[in-house]
């Protein structure tokens, strides 16, 4: 079924069918779904005053979140993904803390009026006609379809947002910093301290005596379960894409030539140029009068109140203006298509006519015969593939071993030394050909020995495998591994006697039997410290490592610090020598930066306390059954 109707998609026709199935499933499938929720659990998630989510409503912003994620993601997640990541968690309790604040803003009767948002549309470029520039009806409806929005669920949308900005900017509005908190502040960030440290190599630390034969049998059992290799699996696997029949199709020169004639001025050309002109007005009136008289067929030559007149021929891709490029560069405009009236924001309003249309130069077939060549191939390539995926179908549910699958389709059985679910051999490689597999991969530790898997495709390629054997999980003897424990119980008295030697050097300053000086000579080590005395506005240009700043800042004069490295091999020993009062030349220079750090502070404060006092104010009721419920079904769903 899968290879039919990747068949399918090959043609228009094909692809027409697909998407009529493909929307009805949309339609009923989706609908019934909710239907089930709704009828069993209400259709509110959450609601408070009159502000309430119901399933659809949540299940939108879902789909919108993964959206704009996986815009960014090259690895898209699934809802199932989504769920288990605590990502629908965290949009539902975004989603009570807003339902609260609207409930409380209907209660209170706050609202934002029709202009408020009209003017909120106008902002958005994708709602504005190519040719005006301005908020156009059609368009609006036509994008809102495109994202499935019907146009009153928008506008409702962007009520909920407006309403939530007004009432945060509101409450911090008259917001002033009390003088006495500022300087505060601003001491507490300019506080000075003055450190040192030398870095100790653990290399000079002595060497502890070897571990007897005792110690190590001693130390092998106390970590018996880290020893413990986990279950592996011997897997064989097949992979087929179209690239393993290519060999099998023929590309004549006539193909490529006719391909090349009847595409070249699309494919096989440098971009294309266009000039157009743009007219500058000083008064939408005179923009608008000129646009009328230029659509009706006048001279541009002929137009009033023109302030300039600016000849540009470029690429398409050199226009910044969205719809500027559309509208002169879209397809289908030719000579005499217009753009404009639009408000550039000087008091002057543009209008651009598209003059003229200058193709690209096109390649000579020569240049382009080896891609035409190689398209063509693998389209046919792809076709042979189809039908081996159909027969590949049968011969899995015929029961067929992996063996006669492969030789069916023509490449070879791919087998692989044991490895753990996660990949990895027992001598700890990667055995990277089974984990492209991806889900392939992880079905063979649920199937039995000598079973076939489903196919399994990945990146165009088609995967199917076989569990060859199982390797039960053990303990190695003793004997065995004796070296390797060996090794590692030195390893790990090594790295004691280097932390006992560390604490002995932070003892003896903090007592004032020695000092960060005695002890950097003695380790051979050179005594560092910055360039001058740390404030918490300049700790990160330190050099100071931001556990070590930490530490510093909450320390007291004399105390010691001590860091390792990721690798345990060096140690930075850190003292706090003295902790110095702010000048007047400091708290002024801090002055800035406190009023900013406490706004943000006051903010977050004022907000979280306003938050508090609408919750008590409006009951929010939130409907755990019919949540739960609707991550239920994303995962029955997947």
């Amino acid at each position: 079924m899968l290879a039919l109707m990747k068949r399918l998609t090959q043609s228009i026709l094909g692809k027409f069918i697909a998407m009529i199935i493909i929307a009805g499933m949309a339609f009923w499938g989706v609908d019934q779904i909710f239907n089930q929720v709704r009828n069993g659990l209400g259709s509110d998630l959450m609601a408070a005053g009159k502000s309430s989510v119901t399933v659809e409503g949540f299940d939108r912003r879902i789909e919108v979140m993964l959206r704009n994620v996986n815009q960014q993601n090259d690895n898209p997640i699934t809802k199932d993904q989504a769920v288990e990541r605590g990502m629908v968690d965290q949009v539902f309790q975004l989603e009570q803390s807003q339902t609260t604040i609207l409930g409380f803003a209907s209660k209170i009767g706050v609202a934002p009026s029709t202009d408020a948002v009209l003017a909120e549309l106008r902002k958005q470029d994708a709602f504005k006609n190519p040719l005006t520039g301005e908020l156009d009806l059609a368009t609006y409806q036509r994008v809102l379809a495109q994202n499935r929005f019907s146009q009153a669920e928008y506008e409702d949308q962007v009520k909920s947002d407006l309403t939530l900005q007004a009432l945060q900017a509101g409450t911090i509005a008259g917001l002033i910093s009390p003088d006495v908190l500022k300087a505060v502040q601003a001491r507490y960030l300019a506080e000075s301290r003055d450190v040192a440290w030398f870095i100790l190599d653990a290399a000079d630390v002595p060497k502890p005596d070897a571990p007897t034969e005792e110690e190590v049998l001693a130390f092998y059992n106390e970590n018996l379960d880290a020893l413990k290799q986990p279950e592996r699996r011997g897997i064989d696997l097949v992979k087929v894409s179209a690239d393993d029949f290519l060999s099998q199709v023929e590309v004549t020169e006539q193909e490529i030539a006719t391909i090349y004639e009847a595409s070249k001025s699309e494919r096989f050309s440098e971009p294309e140029q266009r000039t157009y002109v743009e007219l500058m007005f000083d008064s939408r009136d005179a923009a608008r009068d000129a646009f009328g008289a230029l659509a009706g067929g006048a001279d541009p030559s002929t137009l009033q109140g023109v302030v300039s007149r600016d000849s540009k021929t470029s690429l398409a891709e050199d226009v910044d203006d969205q719809l500027l490029r559309d509208a002169m560069f879209g397809p289908g405009k030719q000579s005499g298509a217009l753009f404009g009236p639009k408000d550039m924001g000087d008091g002057r309003w543009l209008i651009a006519r598209l003059v003229s249309v200058q193709p690209g130069a096109v390649f000579p077939i020569e240049d382009v015969s080896e891609e035409i060549r190689t398209d063509l191939a693998r389209e046919r390539a792809t076709l042979l593939l189809y039908d081996k995926l159909e027969a590949l179908d049968r011969s899995i549910n015929a029961g067929f071993d992996l063996g006669q699958i492969a030789s069916e389709l023509g490449v070879p059985v791919i087998s692989f030394e044991p490895v753990d679910q996660n990949g990895y051999t027992e001598d700890g490689l990667p055995m990277m050909g089974l984990l492209d597999a991806g889900d392939a991969f992880k079905q063979a530790f649920t199937m039995n020995v000598n079973d076939t898997s489903n196919q399994f495709i990945k990146d165009d390629v088609t995967y199917v495998i076989s569990t060859r054997k199982i390797v039960p999980p053990s303990t190695p003897d003793f004997d065995e591994v004796k070296d390797d424990v060996r090794q590692a119980l030195i390893l790990r008295n090594e790295g004691e006697a280097a932390q006992t030697m560390v604490k002995s050097i932070k003892d003896r300053i903090e007592s004032g039997a020695s000092s960060l000086e005695a002890e950097a000579r003695a380790a051979k080590a050179e005594l560092e410290t910055p360039p001058s005395s740390v404030t918490r506005m300049s700790a990160e240009d330190s050099g100071l490592p931001n556990s070590a700043i930490g530490g510093i800042f909450s320390g007291k004069p004399g105390e010691v610090f001590t860091y390792p490295n990721r690798t345990g091999d060096k140690y930075m020993i850190v003292q706090l020598k003295a902790v110095n009062d702010p000048s007047a030349a400091d708290l002024a220079a801090a002055d800035p930066r406190a009023s900013s750090a406490l706004v943000t502070s006051l903010d977050s404060d004022l907000a979280a306390a306003m938050q508090t006092e609408m919750a008590g104010a409006v009951k929010l009721k939130v409907n755990s059954g019919a949540y739960n419920a609707y991550k239920a079904s994303i995962t029955t769903d997947q």
